[in-house]
């Protein structure tokens, strides 16, 4: 298809998700969208909303979540308007194909699992893209209590990543 949309294997989706997720793509092909993204309990699988976050990062180059001030969300669209966003989660997200090869597709230098997102993050605002939360979409997503799998050798994969990160930008 003309959009990639990437997701955790252990999502659910709702309702009408996706539609709300293709209109600032087909806008501007340089858009890359994230939903909302609710928690789904890892023991009872209790799906419950998240408030409206989005990406950033602390000095160690780690994801984290910032809440959205509320000035940012009473505009003329209210609460339903996009929000830019610094960074994304990595495992939820939309956009252009051509776009994603354009930028590199994921850095093959990454190790596994972690810092992928922020290093795809700051390659689309470096490279005239924009990040975007949308609202009106929303997937819940199981948050682990730890990591499920360690790395083949027992390196610090994080850490790796996190330096490929900063070595890069």
């Amino acid at each position: 298809g003309k959009v990639l949309v990437f997701l955790d294997s252990h999502c659910e989706v709702n309702e009408m998700w996706l539609q709300p997720l293709l209109t600032p793509i087909r806008e501007d092909r340089q858009t890359v969208v994230c939903p909302v993204i609710d928690i789904i309990s890892a023991d009872t699988l209790t799906y419950s909303s998240s408030p409206v976050v989005r990406g950033g990062f602390n000095w160690g180059l780690h994801f984290k979540w910032d809440l959205v001030p509320l000035s940012e969300l009473e505009g003329p669209e209210g609460a339903t308007a996009p929000i830019k966003s610094p960074t994304m989660a990595g495992g939820l997200f939309a956009m252009d194909r051509e776009y994603f090869n354009e930028l590199g597709q994921y850095d093959s230098g990454m190790d596994i699992w972690g810092g992928e997102n922020l290093e795809i993050s700051f390659r689309i605002w470096m490279c005239g893209g924009r990040l975007l939360i949308i609202p009106c979409s929303r997937v819940g997503h199981i948050f682990r209590k730890r990591r499920p799998y360690g790395s083949p050798g027992g390196q610090d994969t994080m850490a790796h990543n996190s330096l490929r990160l900063a070595h890069v930008w």
